[in-house]
């Protein structure tokens, strides 16, 4: 008995305490909010057996404890059964449902009301769940609850074969291969196996072919993938990266601030390089426009590096936003223009395509130096004469998006899943740190947003894509139609 008690403990205790893990580390991804419900949910059937064979029996031999007291445990404990037991197919579907990314948050909560009603139905025509608790012995909801649980485990099959980011379908794969032996094997020992338990006040009678005392092996299974996966490459929305833990925080913090303050300047220097011939060539010719033209563009550029100058103790430690509301179109019309100068220097063209005209609170400095790093990068991936770019501000789903697509060199699968990993680059020569990506996503998770690799292949471009959520949006307006006709810059 003992041994049983033991085992049922780590079982409720090892899901619970991934679960909480799941939560404090991404409890932003509503995924992760499910699943760690869901696990939360499914330790609750090992902690009422603990009750029922452990605490219960000890408290009805003991003379102190009041009739009350016993009965309000075995009510509990029978109620987190019942709630375990009924309603854990149903969160498993949730959980699949989310994990797809395919709906809107107003869908997953339709979802959330509709998918229970069968199971409340069913729970309405059982016999009376009190003053005893009768679980399984009925043929309809064990296939009721098959049905919850293949549907869930064909949709995340469904979603990493569909999945076309690189780094996504790794991701879905480990799920997929975590879940589906984990939650066919919960099915054939807790619905198919057992063929009936009841909780009386007399103490817990179970009827089964005794499968369920292997139930310790599905969480066993399940942290063990959760330990590797998450530690070596990162799962359910954790990424335990023990290596990086070995550097000293603060001085890692100091490091970084100051090479993307380094990395920021290299760019803008080069933006002077390039106004500087053509002032240069301006002067030559006697052409004054031209002059006035670039010296305005030397102010912007200024501006700029003397706005990052005064924020680089917050670039040494957690990025801080100064948060106004900004017509997102004129922030990126400004960094277009900055970077005008080493567009026509390399003969690329830019395209905008502008679909709406959205007013964001969001830290301007902040989300142009997100849009420059992606505009160098772009500029970086084309040849000479070849190149061209295309800028799309649009709307999806209330969220604001911006997307940078080039046609240059494209990314590799291999380079795609490590592409935000700081101090991680491609580029060739000491100039290039591999911080611009990592910082930018930083400035978008502060924002509550994304940026992602939405499309890529090698020899083909790529395309990037930043996220700005609905509830940052204060005004949404049709685009002024002589800017979004615009065809370049």
């Amino acid at each position: 008995m003992i041994g049983l008690v033991i085992l049922y403990c780590t079982i409720f205790l090892s899901l619970w305490t991934i679960g909480a893990m799941m939560l404090v580390n991404n409890s932003a991804n509503p995924h992760t909010r499910w699943f760690s419900l869901f696990l939360f949910i499914t330790g609750c059937a090992s902690f009422s057996v603990v009750l029922n064979v452990q605490v219960l029996p000890w408290m009805r031999m003991s003379s102190v404890l009041s009739a009350d007291a016993i009965e309000s445990v075995r009510l509990f404990a029978m109620t987190v059964w019942g709630i375990e037991y009924y309603f854990v197919p149903y969160l498993l579907l949730m959980c699949s449902l989310v994990f797809t990314r395919l709906f809107r948050r107003r869908t997953i909560i339709l979802f959330s009301l509709l998918l229970p009603v069968p199971i409340l139905v069913y729970l309405a025509a059982v016999p009376p769940l009190y003053p005893e608790l009768q679980l399984g012995g009925h043929l309809s909801f064990r296939i009721l609850s098959g049905a919850y649980f293949l549907m869930g485990l064909a949709i995340y099959g469904l979603r990493y074969l569909t999945e076309q980011n690189a780094s996504h379908k790794k991701n879905s794969f480990r799920t997929a291969a975590a879940l589906i032996p984990c939650i066919s094997f919960l099915y054939v020992t807790d619905y198919v196996g057992i063929e009936r338990v009841i909780i009386s006040r007399e103490g817990m009678e179970m009827t089964s072919n005794n499968m369920w005392q292997f139930n310790f092996m599905i969480s066993l299974v399940f942290a063990a993938f959760f330990v590797y996966y998450g530690m070596k490459y990162g799962f359910m929305g954790i990424k335990l990266r023990i290596e990086r833990q070995k550097l000293d925080y603060s001085m890692k913090q100091l490091t970084q601030g100051a090479l993307i303050l380094n990395h920021t300047i290299k760019n803008e220097v080069q933006k002077i390089n390039y106004l500087s011939s053509r002032m240069s060539s301006a002067v030559a010719n006697n052409d004054k426009e031209e002059m006035w033209s670039n010296l305005s563009q030397l102010d912007r550029v200024a501006e700029h590096i003397l706005t990052m100058m005064n924020q680089i103790k917050e670039r040494t430690g957690d990025i801080a936003l100064h948060e106004e509301e900004y017509r997102i179109a004129d922030v990126l019309e400004f960094s277009l223009l900055a970077l005008e100068p080493m567009m026509q220097a390399k003969q690329i063209s830019i395209r905008k395509e502008v679909q709406c005209d959205p007013v964001i609170v969001c830290d301007k400095s902040h989300i142009h130096e997100v849009l420059n790093n992606l505009l160098v990068n772009a500029w970086d991936a084309l040849t000479p004469g070849n190149g061209k770019i295309t800028v799309s501000l649009l709307e999806a789903k209330r969220e604001v998006v911006i997307r940078v697509q080039d046609n240059g060199a494209g990314i590799s699968k291999e380079n795609a899943a490590r592409m935000f990993d700081p101090f991680f680059t491609t580029k060739k020569g000491g100039a290039s740190y591999g911080l611009g990506l990592n910082y930018c996503y930083g400035v978008m998770q502060k924002h509550g947003g994304s940026i992602r690799l939405a499309e890529t292949e090698p020899g083909r471009g790529t395309r990037m894509e930043i996220r700005f959520p609905a509830k940052r949006v204060r005004r949404m307006t049709a685009p002024d139609r002589s800017a979004a006709l615009r065809a370049g810059v």
